[in-house]
């Protein structure tokens, strides 16, 4: 397999018209994974989701969900159009695992993607994961630099966010769902979904590594494989891949 993991493509997988929010902040289009159209003609496409971005040190204009959801990226710094670059973000995050390099900040994209491959395709390489998934996170407005968005959430947020979520089925049609925050899976109306849904916890936070009587006495990551049910992986080269039972 080659090393580009992002799609040069921002299209959908469908003939759904372009999200009109887009137009206002372009860097929070998804990661869309280079292999994802070949995950999808095998029923393997992953829609992961975290929570939401962040914006560092005295940032303030996302404090504003009515501003928020009305201004532009013209209003934003160039440091703040980075912090909410989607597919830079986990660009950085795969170059800095590549260079095997520690960086808590991306322990959501390290941990998920190691699960993922753990109970889905067994690649040599963890970070292949990313070629066949597209990303993005539940709520279009950042949160506060290490803080969660609940802290500052509006009934605006949540509509917003739902509504994208739905959007992101249409464009991308997946095969599995899985969440990376348990707060956006919990706002989340899943009404009407037909394929496997996986609500995680956050892969930095302590349920992560450890069990819980909340996600069937397992441990958090071990919720990812809820949305990878009866996915064939084969396709992708996992010569002597492993069952889930190890043997």
């Amino acid at each position: 397999m080659n090393d580009n993991y992002a799609s040069k493509s921002t299209k959908s997988v469908s003939d759904v018209p372009e999200y009109p929010f887009y137009k206002q902040y372009p860097e929070m289009r998804p990661f869309i994974g280079n292999n994802y159209g070949e995950a999808k003609q095998h029923g393997c496409a992953l829609l992961v989701i975290g929570e939401s971005h962040y914006l560092q040190g005295k940032s303030t204009i996302h404090h504003n969900a009515t501003s928020w959801y009305k201004r532009n990226d013209s209003f934003l710094n160039k440091e703040e159009r980075g912090w909410i670059n989607t597919s830079g973000v986990v660009d950085e995050a795969i170059a800095i695992f590549k260079d095997k390099k520690r960086n808590d900040a991306f322990t959501i994209f390290k941990s998920s993607a190691m699960a993922i491959n753990e109970f889905g395709p067994r690649l040599p390489n963890y970070l292949d994961v990313f070629k066949y998934i597209v990303f993005y996170n539940y709520f279009l407005r950042p949160a506060d630099y290490g803080d969660s968005i609940k802290n500052i959430i509006v009934p605006q947020d949540v509509s917003v966010a739902q509504d994208y979520f739905e959007y992101m089925l249409m464009a991308y049609n997946p095969d599995g769902i899985v969440f990376l925050s348990r707060f956006a899976f919990e706002q989340c109306s899943k009404a009407g979904i037909k394929i496997p849904i996986a609500g995680a916890p956050h892969p930095g936070c302590y349920w992560w590594n450890k069990k819980s009587k909340k996600y069937g006495n397992r441990y958090g990551r071990e919720v990812v494989q809820d949305a990878l049910v009866n996915m064939d992986w084969t396709f992708c080269n996992t010569s002597g891949r492993k069952d889930l039972s190890g043997k």
